[in-house]
């Protein structure tokens, strides 16, 4: 039997010079000669799921550089959702050569399990990428569906044509196989139509499938170099073909950091418009795609800021981080998590005249927020807040101004996805710190007296069971 290596987290000083330099990608020499883990997770920080709601795609980060590369890695949703109704359940059908499901109880959560996380991924489709993934995306296109994932370590997306069995095909095969120069965006001029190449620091990731656009932001907080940039994938078209990179747009806000993409206003069904955070600045910029005009003989394709806004009324407002929109179209509403102060605010929106976006509320929320996902509930909005500092994901109702409740996660709570199917409220997050994937149940009770594991951490996927 092959030893398992014991699994711990680097120390405080190596994470904070490597978190330094890693904006940079430079100054933590990648690791050449050790393997990742093809079977679990480590410094995870992004998910992703398929349209069909049966895979789970989740994207380790190398955050220490002990291992060389990052990986991307699908967890089998139907057997993780098995698991959770039937604690015998042993083993992943869908997994070829699946090992059986080994969990025990979760300590700090009474009625919760740790399972080991090899039981539930897809080891033979595991592929890697290089470090410092930062965030992830999925489009569904005509004849295909793929998968962007933003990775600060090259300057790259590196991207995933998916099936139905949990494949990822990034130009290489076999376990662990390091995705091919062909499958990242970016790096090279060469490939694109522009000569352009993606700037340093990508953020955040959005898709709008209807037209293939791939929108990025960059944190840098020197205001001569915060970019926004623009890929287009032609699969939206139908047929094959790789994504290509357009244009990149500097001199914009410092520190852009979450992306959301608008609901399209009547009579601007052309226009794309994503909404966006900063780090660094008390505003919201907007984002457009501006398609080319044959007729104009203009057919070069470029993103470009169409409005700015202050946000206004908030002692600093100056750190904002994710944005969510009302799943509510009607509402016009984006919700945004601001760590000055800590808080979530309600943004209200025009489509037609983004620069009529005003804050309408204000709600604090535990300390240190980072992401938050929104979701509708019997016609009414919930949005959950992840507090990583906090350790925190706090479920509130905008509308009634009060928190729902709370679950206390593990130790470095990060992003966050709900269930893509309705039938299965669950959210899942993954911990940063813990290198794990933590299952809270959304079911609400039959008896509210009787509340059961609404609201709990029912399951965690960890690189390794906990010592008795």
């Amino acid at each position: 039997m092959t030893a398992r290596p014991h699994w711990s987290p680097p120390s405080r000083a190596l994470r904070a010079a490597c978190l330094a330099l890693g904006v940079a990608s430079v100054g933590c020499p990648a690791n050449e000669g050790v393997d990742p883990p093809g079977d679990s997770f480590f410094y995870p920080v992004t998910l992703a799921a398929s349209p069909t709601g049966n895979w789970l795609y989740v994207t380790s980060s190398d955050f220490d550089l002990r291992y060389n590369g990052g990986t991307v890695a699908p967890v089998d949703l139907a057997c993780l959702r098995a698991r959770v109704a039937d604690p015998a359940h042993a083993r992943c059908a869908a997994l070829p050569s699946a090992s059986d499901i080994r969990c025990v109880a979760d300590r700090d959560q009474p009625g919760g399990v740790v399972c080991e996380a090899r039981g539930f991924v897809r080891a033979d489709q595991v592929r890697r990428i290089s470090p410092y993934a930062v965030d992830s995306a999925v489009a569904r296109y005509p004849d295909r569906t793929r998968l962007y994932v933003a990775v600060r370590g090259d300057g790259s997306v590196t991207w995933f044509d998916l099936d139905d069995n949990g494949g990822l095909d990034c130009g290489t095969e076999g376990a662990l196989g390091r995705c091919g120069d062909s499958h990242r965006v970016g790096t090279d001029s060469a490939q694109s139509p522009t000569a352009a190449r993606l700037p340093p620091d990508p953020s955040s990731i959005s898709v709008d499938p209807a037209r293939g656009w791939v929108f990025l932001t960059h944190q840098s907080s020197d205001v001569g170099l915060a970019r926004a940039s623009l890929i287009r994938d032609g699969a939206a078209g139908g047929g094959g073909g790789a994504p290509v990179m357009l244009s990149a747009l500097g001199s914009l806000s410092p520190g852009l950091s979450s992306a959301a993409l608008l609901p399209r206003a009547p009579g601007s069904e052309e226009r794309s418009t994503w909404v966006v955070t900063s780090r660094a600045e008390a505003s919201l910029s907007f984002f457009q795609a501006y398609p080319g005009n044959a007729t104009l003989r203009d057919g070069s394709p470029f993103v470009y800021r169409s409005a700015i806004i202050g946000v206004r009324g908030l002692s600093g407002g100056n750190n904002n981080r994710a944005v969510a929109l009302d799943p509510d179209a009607s509402k016009r509403r984006a919700f945004v998590v601001s760590r000055a102060p800590e808080a979530l605010l309600t943004v209200t929106l025009d489509p037609a005249n983004p620069t009529a976006a005003v804050v309408s509320d204000v709600l604090p929320v535990p300390q240190g927020p980072s992401r938050l996902v929104v979701r509708s509930v019997d016609g009414r909005t919930q949005v959950l807040v992840v507090s990583f500092d906090a350790r925190r994901v706090t479920v509130i109702d905008p509308d009634e101004r009060r928190v729902i409740g709370q679950v206390v996660t593990r130790r470095g709570p990060h992003q966050a996805l709900l269930d893509p199917s309705p039938s299965q409220p669950f959210l899942y997050v993954v911990d940063f710190l813990d290198g794990a994937l933590e299952v809270i149940d959304l079911r609400p009770p039959a008896d509210p007296a009787a509340p059961g594991t609404y609201l709990r951490r029912v399951l965690t996927l960890a690189p390794q069971l906990p010592q008795e």
